[in-house]
């Protein structure tokens, strides 16, 4: 059984909020969303748009028989949707672009498909949360600085990887098992980058407060395996 919340804050530079969450759980699979929209004119309409186009599209494939038992399997049903929500937005007239994060859990398996600098983690405990998705950024370009690295880097606001209208989703796979009574953690750099260690594990409990002068929006989903 999985049990999962979604928490999302705007960020006090911001007219609106530009980040999207979704999340899901059938009593087979677990789908976990987080979309973050950049500065772009239409970036916090592209984000809520391709949560519902990611939704939608998982929801029909595994209606229509297409199976997600394996990582294989995810990994092709989620190409599949994020091509086709690229193909239907942007030919739509929707503008901008986002950086988004899909975590599926399907029996004992984790796949995560992402572009930009949503990440994924898990954590026990009280620990302080493991990432293991790499930020797609140009602070990043050698794959091998950790979050807290990069959180202090000016270069991580540059994204190298992104949904956007100018080319065709590319998405990074990160594939794991899923650990019996680990918590998994889905979030926006706003979470990761802006937020301390301590404040991260505090926010995982279900009756923290939110956040407060917060600069960025700050999402994340906290799923409890």
């Amino acid at each position: 059984m999985i049990r999962y919340s979604t928490r999302t804050v705007k960020g006090q530079d911001r007219d609106e909020n530009r980040d999207c969450v979704g999340a899901a759980f059938d009593g087979v699979r677990g789908i976990f969303v987080v979309v973050d929209g950049t500065s772009k004119p239409g970036s916090g309409q592209l984000a809520q748009a391709l949560v519902e186009q990611i939704f939608t599209g998982y929801q029909t494939r595994i209606e229509n028989g297409v199976s997600d038992s394996g990582h294989d399997q995810v990994e092709s049903l989620l190409r599949d949707i994020l091509q086709e929500a690229h193909s239907s937005l942007f030919s739509g007239g929707v503008t901008g672009s986002a950086s988004y994060l899909v975590a599926v859990v399907s029996g004992e398996l984790i796949t995560v498909a992402y572009e930009g600098d949503c990440s994924a983690g898990v954590t026990s405990h009280s620990d302080p949360i493991a990432w293991f998705t790499a930020p797609h950024c140009l602070a990043n370009w050698r794959r091998d600085r950790s979050h807290r690295q990069l959180a202090t880097d000016k270069g991580r606001h540059q994204i190298s990887r992104s949904f956007k209208a100018r080319k065709k989703p590319d998405p990074e796979f990160i594939t794991r098992v899923a650990i019996a009574g680990e918590t998994l953690v889905v979030a926006t750099d706003g979470f990761w980058a802006d937020l301390s260690d301590a404040a991260q594990t505090l926010l995982l409990g279900p009756y923290s407060p939110d956040p407060t002068h917060v600069d960025d929006d700050v999402t994340w989903i906290v799923v409890h395996l």
